[in-house]
């Protein structure tokens, strides 16, 4: 946990000094604002649980695979297994990248439909989109979206050690492209999700902007799949999600579950006689 810390302290000091330099939204505030208490509870959370839950699913993902085959297991878990494992590091770290990225890529389109959509709803909420946003992530959200994805990366065989180099890059590219900077990358605006990227998706009421920029590193996926956004001299303003609570980290667990209970009322009511 510590280098996690260190990496996040480092993060905070880095996006609040950069977003006073070169803001998207200039107007926002940098290091604390009335949400910061809930993200700080989200983190903490992640923190502390992650491990273990991420952990629980690789074990369950892996003894379904290979059964009561204790020594491949471990060897799974220790070593990585097949051929994958064996291929030059650079190459696993390029491959676990894409791979991850074209499932989460259809994963997050799903979140934003039917009953998945209030779950995710949460990570929509922040109304001061600031890399700490990263952590405001339901339970369920994190389950379904990132753990099955790391199970699914060991199962397939990858060397631990590629999976320990990769960490420590999502977690920053991650912090990156929720905090508050005015950069698109220019003309690599199609080879890595920027913060201007990642705002378009977090824009709250444009008609144009729903459903767009769903890839977490790679935009090309969006171009390919014709859900790129990202207009040249145009900057997103205005974010979260009506009717979500913003702040209030118990509030916004039991959100979901309201949301879908009053929608099966609200179905049920409109298919009674006379409705």
């Amino acid at each position: 946990m510590i280098p996690e810390l260190v990496l996040l302290a480092a993060c905070c000091l880095a996006f609040g000094v950069l977003a006073k330099l070169q803001p998207c939204n200039p107007g926002q505030p940098r290091f604390v604002s009335r949400e910061t208490p809930t993200d700080l509870i989200y983190l903490l959370t992640l923190l502390l649980g992650s491990g273990v839950v991420a952990s629980g699913a690789a074990a369950a993902t892996l003894a379904l695979v290979y059964g009561p085959d204790a020594e491949a297991m471990r060897e799974a878990i220790e070593e990585g297994r097949g051929a994958l494992a064996g291929l030059p590091l650079w190459s696993q770290i390029l491959l676990i990248l894409v791979i991850s990225d074209v499932i989460q890529y259809w994963l997050h389109r799903a979140f934003h439909w039917g009953p998945l959509w209030p779950f995710h709803a949460i990570h929509h909420s922040s109304r001061v989109l600031d890399w700490i946003t990263t952590y405001r992530v339901h339970p369920v959200n994190y389950a379904l979206y990132s753990t099955s994805v790391s199970a699914l990366v060991m199962v397939l065989g990858f060397s631990p050690v590629a999976l320990a180099v990769l960490a420590p890059l999502n977690l920053v590219h991650a912090c990156l492209v929720h905090a508050n900077l005015d950069w698109d990358f220019g003309p690599f605006r199609y080879v890595l999700a920027s913060p201007v990227f990642h705002r378009w998706h977090h824009v709250d009421e444009d008609p144009d902007v729903h459903d767009k920029n769903f890839a977490p590193t790679f935009p090309i996926l969006d171009v390919i799949f014709g859900t790129f956004y990202m207009p040249k001299g145009v900057r997103p303003q205005g974010f979260g999600v009506e009717g979500v609570p913003a702040e209030g980290y118990l509030a916004q667990l039991v959100y979901p579950f309201k949301a879908l209970a009053a929608a099966r009322r609200a179905d049920g009511a409109a298919s009674q006689p006379g409705a």
